[in-house]
């Protein structure tokens, strides 16, 4: 699930999931009692939790047979659980099922609309389908996107990353349904709540607003206090990927690439991309290679299915490293050789190790 996409004009920021847990108690002689049906019902939420966990996994990779599973056998639970519902709509989108992705996102917004967190996901799932939809609809797409990052924001008000989230959407302007006006005031107000969206509010008016000297100032004030974040890293990243600071952003992206996220939907998609672009900025502009090994090792040390996404981490490891430092890459090819299903994948791997001969 590759994406690396440098934005020019407008970024917006992307926030992370939320679980629910289910509680019964029953009320005896005025005493509260958690009944054995609670720890089971915790015990069968925390399962279901990991199992999501697992089937998205599988599904950051290409490989969509454990989320297929597992919502064919919890259909009955699909439309009340939040992560099932992420889950159902990120598959269809690797499924490249546009159209069915549409219904279940619009059905998602719906159904938890009380959830800041619904429209931050479905942000970037909007984006997602922006990206792999035809030129006649990639702009419903991505105002969609844009309106639910707006979204987001009015409904946790108080919350400085959804604000900051709603900030930077409103640069986009009354073409997309947004208030320009507004993102000077909503930057001030993720500033004045957290420190850390601060920054990233900071950096996305700088550069929606093309101040390079206060983008600059916050960037470099955002890495030296936030040195071990991601979200912080990555987004100081893409914002010298942007003014075209490509040493430095091939530096950030690889800091980042060092402190994987706490998993949640996109951001993970995000670390993903992150250390594969230290690697593209090595072979595509002269830059860096040994961080580029060592972001694509981290890579195949984390995901080790027999997917075509792995493969090309793999092949783009042989392209830019000596073969003494590429060995996941070897061991990866021929797993893909052995356990691959898809005959042009094995065929793929199998040219790839017949080119270090």
């Amino acid at each position: 699930m590759f994406c690396v996409i440098r934005d020019k004009t407008k970024f917006g920021v992307h926030v992370g999931s939320i679980r629910r847990v289910k509680r019964t108690v029953l009320l005896i002689s005025g005493l509260v009692f958690c009944i054995a049906s609670y720890a089971n019902n915790a015990d069968e939420n925390k399962g279901l939790n990991g199992q999501i966990n697992a089937a998205f996994h599988y599904l950051v990779q290409g490989d969509t047979s454990r989320a297929s599973k597992l919502l064919a056998e919890q259909e009955r639970l699909k439309d009340d659980n939040h992560q099932l519902s992420k889950l159902a709509i990120m598959q269809q989108i690797e499924l490249e099922n546009n159209d069915r992705a549409e219904r279940l996102l619009l059905s998602f917004e719906s159904r938890f609309a009380d959830n800041p967190d619904t429209f931050a996901f479905a942000a970037d799932a909007w984006r997602d389908l922006g990206h792999q939809a035809g030129i006649f609809s990639k702009f419903g797409f991505y105002k969609k996107g844009v309106q639910a990052k707006l979204r987001a924001g009015e409904v946790g008000p108080d919350n400085a990353e959804y604000v900051a989230l709603r900030a930077g959407a409103s640069a986009h302007g009354s073409s997309y349904g947004a208030d320009a006006s507004l993102q000077k005031t909503l930057t001030d107000r993720a500033i004045a709540l957290d420190k850390k969206w601060g920054y990233i509010a900071k950096l996305n008016y700088a550069q929606n607003t093309d101040d390079q000297q206060s983008g600059l100032a916050a960037a470099k004030e955002a890495v030296e206090e936030f040195h071990d974040d991601f979200v912080v890293l990555e987004r100081v990243a893409q914002y010298y990927w942007t003014i075209d600071n490509l040493a430095q952003a091939q530096q950030t992206f690889a800091q980042a690439c060092e402190y994987p996220p706490a998993q949640s939907w996109y951001r993970e998609v995000k670390w993903i991309n992150a250390c594969y672009q230290v690697a593209v900025f090595s072979q595509e502009h002269g830059l860096a290679v040994k961080p580029g090994e060592q972001a694509l090792n981290r890579l195949l040390a984390t995901y080790k299915l027999p997917t075509r996404q792995n493969v090309e981490i793999a092949g783009l490891l042989l392209d830019i490293a000596q073969q003494e430092n590429s060995q996941l890459a070897i061991q990866r090819l021929n797993q893909a050789i052995t356990y691959a299903n898809d005959e042009a994948l094995v065929k793929l791997a199998t040219r790839r190790l017949a080119m270090l001969d």
